[in-house]
């Protein structure tokens, strides 16, 4: 075997890098990774478009996160993405909505009605970048031997030798069934998750940070 992988010419060398990159780029697609949730803000124009180019605004982009959307200048939330039909609905109505609307098209961040300059938008994303460098820089693939998986390791290593199976025409069955077994696992245990309670009041931070009794 070649003692570096990303480096080789080897032609197994070469493809099980392959092989793995498009795992990891998989991975991104099958769950909404709290270690791959990432946090975007702009500032407000005047005008329709607010971001004429989100993959270059925030270059490790891959899919908006469903109402994460709000004005924090204003307190407000930005509803959407709407899609192509309410859009053109919401154009073609000549009262000014009651509500900021945003939508994805071309590339782009629209909203309706025309915001007011200067005021700070954020929401929530999940970023494409799996993998990172031995100094930090998150990455979408592999580029050297010193890299390491943003996701987990083991769940890159068992689906990279379920692929390679497949690729090769060996029976894959099993390796497949425990990369599945590990994929719900980690997505289930992955970042914090709330508690349900079925069966009684959740315990929770009382409202206004007012005691719930004692009040003397």
């Amino acid at each position: 075997m070649p003692s570096s992988v990303a480096s080789s010419s080897d032609a197994i060398a070469v493809q099980m890098l392959g092989i793995l990159n498009e795992v990891g780029n998989a991975l991104v697609k099958r769950h909404d990774w709290s270690a791959l949730t990432k946090e975007g803000t702009f500032t407000t124009v005047a005008a329709e478009t607010q971001v004429a180019a989100v993959t270059t605004t925030f270059t490790d982009f891959d899919r908006y996160k469903p109402d994460t959307m709000f004005n924090r200048t204003t307190v407000k939330k930005v509803f959407g993405p709407l899609d192509n039909t309410e859009w053109q609905a919401q154009k073609a109505i000549t009262v000014t909505p009651a509500y900021s609307y945003f939508r994805f098209r071309g590339g782009a961040i629209l909203f309706l009605p025309t915001p007011t300059a200067g005021e700070s938008v954020y929401f929530e994303y999940i970023a494409r970048n799996w993998c990172q460098s031995s100094g930090g820089t998150a990455q979408s693939a592999f580029a050297a031997d010193t890299d390491t998986g943003i996701l987990g390791e083991e769940l890159l290593t068992l689906g990279l030798v379920t692929s390679w199976q497949q690729a090769k025409g060996l029976e894959y069955g099993e390796s497949f069934r425990r990369f599945e077994m590990r994929l719900a696992q980690d997505s289930a245990q992955e970042g914090a998750k709330p508690t349900l309670d079925m069966g009684s009041r959740p315990w929770r931070l009382p409202e206004g940070n007012i005691p719930e009794g004692s009040w003397s």
